[in-house]
């Protein structure tokens, strides 16, 4: 008979990943010497997880473990939940059960009515297997306890395996900031990285034969009653989870929503630092927003040559295939845009981006935007958020609505489309608290605006990057293929008719939308 064990029905876990070869020197790491309570110890855990073949729980985002510890067989049902800087807190039910098989009447409720209504009357087979040697320490400083986990070992599916080597910081109790703050204390001397998976995320992954695969963004959701405190940590945790969420995908290179939607959660990242810049503490948001900066111009080249080749040569080439030119411009453009994902990847893999997502991850899991003097300001943090929201829409929305009237050089277009992009993230930001004015009208118009506006920069983009290709090729080959080139920027600004007029028809149609914030303002 099952026994249900006293195991919390949540875990707060933080994934790391680190190289086979700093396990010595992180063993040796001060940190368990000072926070260390006992001796460490290290047992095999093999792991089988269960679906259906068509892996229903999967997809209800389910995960169904048997896992063997020591002499006892012990399963577990979680949530998969998208992590956060390597955070990731799901819930979890575990009992011991006395054979490799799952018993689903130990499952306590409400997990096994999920379970059973997934999997209806298929029937459940192991699908992906964890062989692991984990080294356990508990650690104890100020009012927190963790378990530091150390997983060595492979992940194996039918489809192929892959290595494991990850350090889990599990919250016993206290703060969940002070996880990342051991993190960031631990990666100062040891190249670590927030996982972006599970080790069952991952085995799912090798079992379907698919890379990384880049995610949208999720909106923010947030009560019409919620308080600007609630704001900011929904918004927030979702711009930290769509950023780390597209890390794999970008590296990866294989689509090029990858660096596009980490690009996105960068953006979204620091139009929210600077919305509310006047309610937030000046440190650590200064430091966060600098290095996000950084992060936006190493992915930036990336993106402009996935959008030229997709947006103007590549398909200017494919009409043409016998045109020589073409030819060798695409494949130039393609040699830099191959350049520029190994930029990417270099900052994506380096140091300095693992402290900025630990730190991004730290911000958001302890309500840093709470760590400052109380004041007349400082307290709407926590009053109504409706009384703040007007004000701010407003502000943007008449920067956006003075820079429109006049916008008529390639500059000034590409500022107000920067305008457009950030009343349009504010409006997202905010719409749960505006339900009943119907808010999504307004988000439409402001896409579309933002679309016209990018047809326009995309043309004068595509004649930067043509300069960037022709450089490239030497000044021998420039006047070769300077046709070619002067062809595609031709192309480039005229797939669109009338621009212009359609740009002004955007504006138009947006200055007589009614503000859905306008009783608020």
């Amino acid at each position: 008979m099952a026994s249900v064990t006293d195991a919390p029905p949540q875990e707060t876990e933080l994934k790391l990943e680190i190289s086979p070869s700093d396990l010595v020197r992180l063993r040796r790491h001060a940190i368990f010497r000072e926070h260390g309570e006992g001796r460490s110890r290290t047992r095999r855990l093999h792991a089988v997880y269960f679906d259906t073949p068509d892996l229903d729980l999967h997809t209800a985002g389910l995960v169904l473990r048997v896992r063997r510890e020591g002499r006892r067989w012990v399963q577990a049902v979680k949530d998969r939940d998208g992590g956060r800087a390597g955070l990731f807190v799901r819930s979890e039910w575990e009992c011991a059960v006395s054979s490799p098989q799952p018993d689903f009447s130990a499952i306590p409720e409400p997990a096994r009515s999920r379970v059973l209504s997934a999997i209806g009357d298929s029937p459940v087979e192991p699908v992906v297997e964890t062989d692991v040697r984990r080294t356990r320490r508990v650690l104890r400083w100020s009012e927190n306890e963790a378990r530091a986990d150390l997983d060595v070992g492979v992940v194996r599916t039918t489809r192929g395996e892959a290595p494991v080597c990850e350090l889990e910081l599990e919250l016993i109790h206290g703060d969940v900031g002070a996880l990342f703050e051991l993190a960031l204390e631990l990666q100062s001397s040891i190249a670590m990285r927030p996982a972006g998976e599970t080790k069952a995320e991952l085995g799912f992954a090798l079992l379907q034969g698919r890379g990384p695969v880049p995610r949208s963004g999720r909106r923010p959701v947030v009560a019409a009653d919620a308080t600007l405190d609630d704001v900011l940590a929904a918004i927030f945790g979702a711009g930290v989870e769509q950023m780390g969420a597209n890390v794999e995908a970008a590296c990866a290179g294989v689509d090029s929503e990858g660096v596009h939607q980490l690009r996105v959660g960068v953006r979204r990242l620091r139009s929210t630092f600077a919305l509310f810049r006047d309610f937030l503490p000046e440190e650590p948001p200064a430091g966060l927003r600098s290095e996000l900066r950084w992060l936006g111009a190493e992915l930036g080249p990336a993106r402009d040559l996935d959008v030229f080749l997709t947006g103007a040569l590549g398909p200017l080439a494919a009409r043409f295939p016998d045109d020589g030119s073409l030819k060798r411009l695409r494949e130039a453009a393609q040699e830099l845009r191959d350049q520029a994902y190994d930029r990417a990847r270099v900052a994506l893999r380096s140091h300095r981006y693992s402290e900025l997502a630990l730190r991004l991850g730290a911000f958001v899991a302890s309500g840093g935007w709470r760590a400052q003097p109380l004041t007349a300001r400082s307290s709407r943090l926590f009053a109504p958020a409706r009384t703040t929201a007007g004000a701010l829409l407003a502000r943007r929305h008449r920067r956006m609505r003075r820079l429109a009237r006049t916008a008529t050089t390639a500059e000034e277009q590409h500022a107000l489309r920067i305008r457009v992009k950030k009343l349009r993230y504010a409006c997202e930001f905010f719409a749960g608290l505006y339900r009943d004015q119907h808010p999504k009208r307004m988000i439409r118009r402001l896409a579309r605006l933002q679309d016209a506006l990018g047809h326009l920069n995309d043309g004068a983009v595509a004649e930067r990057i043509l300069d960037d290709v022709l450089a490239y090729l030497g000044p021998e080959a420039r006047a070769e293929h300077q046709r070619a080139a002067g062809f595609v920027a031709g192309w480039s600004a005229h797939t669109d008719d009338h621009p212009e007029r359609k740009l002004r028809r955007q504006i138009r149609r947006l200055d007589v939308l009614t503000r859905f914030w306008s009783n608020d303002a």
